[in-house]
């Protein structure tokens, strides 16, 4: 959902970059986008890119060369797995300014890293808030604009 926001508000703003999303995973159960991101698009009168979407491709070597920037949209679901599989790679990227991370949730899970510590801390009696499915591609759709935004303020 991100790549096919990104690549519309792009062309809408004449900013030339293109998106490509990836995964981090070499085999997955997903395929294409959640039924939450189809319904997000069609309720904004977006739901004809959804016949873009493809299956995830998983990330290679040449893709972090060949990248200007990569965005990983949750650190706390990301980052070990960008870690495991290329090593020390994606903090010299992160330090070059070329791999970012979002605080958005790829998929709803219960509450931030600290409030399930603290849940199990207190055997249960605090709550841990969960994202709603719905929100994540809220989110996803504000980071998009935002770094839009951004990179048509460097461009001009």
């Amino acid at each position: 959902m991100a790549e096919l926001l990104f690549n519309h508000y792009a062309q809408q703003e004449n900013v030339d970059w293109r998106a490509e999303s990836r995964g981090l995973l070499e085999q997955t159960a997903y395929r294409g986008i959640s039924p939450s991101a189809v319904n997000y698009l069609e309720e904004r009168d977006l739901g004809l890119m959804v016949a873009e979407v493809r299956n995830p491709r998983p990330i290679r070597f040449d893709d972090l060369e060949g990248f200007d920037l990569i965005v990983g949209l949750s650190r706390d679901e990301h980052e070990g797995l960008f870690l495991t599989r290329f090593g020390q790679i994606p903090r010299h990227l992160a330090k070059q300014g070329r791999l970012r991370y979002w605080n958005v949730d790829d998929l709803p899970r219960p509450g931030s890293r600290l409030v399930r510590i603290l849940s199990s801390i207190f055997s249960g009696k605090a709550e841990a808030p969960s994202q709603r499915e719905e929100s994540g591609t809220e989110h996803i759709d504000f980071a998009v604009q935002s770094l839009v935004r951004e990179l048509a303020g460097s461009e001009a």
